[in-house]
């Protein structure tokens, strides 16, 4: 009787176990950032929910029942928003045991276009979000870039207004790359593309592809090639980030990545094709082209540095991000601030600038005499100033209020503190790649 008591006891202790590593199991899974595998989750959650079960038919324990009862139905809950997902992703198969699963799972393999209609507008929806309209950012307003300016219009621009200069053996680029260290333009670029052309463009980073369940990447995907494909004229395809997809192959990448660059490539070497060859413009940018995968690296017709700024762009820049306010600098001082700002990004630039115009507003908080001007409006001075008058800001109407121009010393003091992010050594890698692989914008 004892031994019989003691194989009951350890047959629900293993049956327990079992339990405990199926939820782990799902626990793990749902875990994932990304390629969740949503069949192993519902298996799993059916077996435990099997072995509760199983547990509950013989449990005399009344507490213990109840908990069976309430773990039962939490599992249950679990397997309907799993199963709902699967029908989703299988076409609205039904899925009610593991082995209709399994075949849900081997017709996706054998026929990925059949899906369903509320699916694939969800995907076309999705992609749709990515379209953007025109801006009002010009060519004229970004400094210097001028070999990328002149390979943007020739590819995407003059074909567009020009397209009977395209004749013959005169094809217009289909896909560049753009790439250089952060801040130095290229969504900028991009925006500015979208500004001066009448044609669909479509600006898509990595987190718009990457899907978190298994195939839905390839499906979003070719989804937004097809789109673009189907549009009336040109469509231009803007990917930022590329590398967070690209990157280089090698053997330890699990294979829901692999199936997504196979795609991607599949994709752009399907927009060469006689029937769509015209109809697709691809555009990518990356901070880290050294890390692209060398089979897309020469899908890119051209690939072009964006550098750093050098010293005419940066005093451009300068003036762009100041020239709605007033500013007391010589041509003389300018030069200087453009001399200690060597190495410095297109943002290092506009962040040290924006630092520089806070510089007469804090001076309004600390000021304690003022000069009133002939408009009636107070403005801080020196207290030595004739006709000064001693007073706090708050002392005078809001609107009554204005700064000094912005000095000199606001931009000494901004540089101090506003340095340059890009190192040497970041630097001499992008010269190597370009050396090797690109071309200076």
């Amino acid at each position: 009787m004892i031994a019989l008591i003691n194989q009951c006891e350890t047959s629900v202790i293993c049956l327990l176990s079992e339990a405990a590593v199926c939820l782990e199991t799902v626990l793990a899974e749902g875990q994932k950032p990304a390629n969740v595998d949503i069949y192993l989750m519902w298996m799993n959650i059916e077996r435990c929910r099997q072995i509760i079960q199983q547990l509950h038919g013989t449990e005399k324990d009344q507490l213990y029942s109840h908990v069976l009862v309430n773990l039962e139905q939490t599992l249950n809950n679990h397997t309907d928003i799993l199963q709902a997902k699967i029908k989703q992703l299988n076409g609205n198969e039904s899925t009610g045991t593991p082995s209709t699963i399994a075949d849900g799972a081997k017709k996706r393999k054998k026929s990925p276009e059949t899906v369903s209609d509320s699916e694939k507008s969800q995907r076309r929806s999705a992609i749709e979000e990515t379209i953007i309209g025109k801006g009002g950012l010009m060519f004229d307003d970004i400094a210097g870039l001028k070999d990328a300016k002149q390979a943007l219009r020739e590819a995407i621009i003059m074909p567009l207004h020009y397209p009977h200069l395209f004749t013959g053996g005169i094809k217009p680029w289909k896909r560049i790359l753009l790439y250089g260290p952060p801040g130095t333009g290229k969504s900028r670029l991009t925006q500015a593309i979208s500004s001066e052309i009448n044609s669909t463009f479509y600006c898509v980073s990595s987190s718009d592809l990457v899907s978190s369940w298994v195939g839905e990447s390839e499906k979003l995907i070719k989804e937004l090639f097809h789109h673009a494909t189907n549009q009336e004229g040109r469509s231009v395809i803007f990917i930022d980030e590329i590398d967070s997809i690209c990157r280089q192959r090698n053997s330890r990448e699990e294979e829901h990545t692999r199936r997504v660059k196979t795609e991607l490539l599949k994709q752009m070497e399907g927009a060469d094709n006689s029937d769509s060859a015209d109809k697709i413009f691809l555009l990518c940018a990356t901070n880290c082209p050294w890390e692209l995968d060398t089979a897309f690296l020469r899908r890119f017709q051209k690939r072009i540095y964006i550098p750093l700024p050098g010293k005419e762009a940066r005093k451009v820049l300068m003036k762009i991000h100041t020239r709605d306010n007033k500013i007391d600098l010589t041509d003389t001082e300018w030069d200087q601030l453009c001399e200690r700002t060597e190495g410095y990004s297109g943002s290092d630039i506009a962040n040290m600038m924006l630092e520089s115009l806070f510089g007469p507003i804090r001076d309004l908080q600390a000021s304690t005499h003022w000069k009133q001007r002939q408009d009636g409006k107070f403005m801080p001075c020196n207290p030595d100033e004739d006709l000064s008058i001693e007073a706090t800001m708050s002392s005078f109407p809001p609107e009554k209020v204005i700064p000094r121009n912005v000095a000199l010393q606001d931009f000494e003091k901004s540089v101090q503190s506003h340095g340059r992010t890009v190192t040497e050594v970041e630097l001499k890698r992008f010269d190597d790649f370009t050396t090797s692989f690109g071309e200076s914008g």
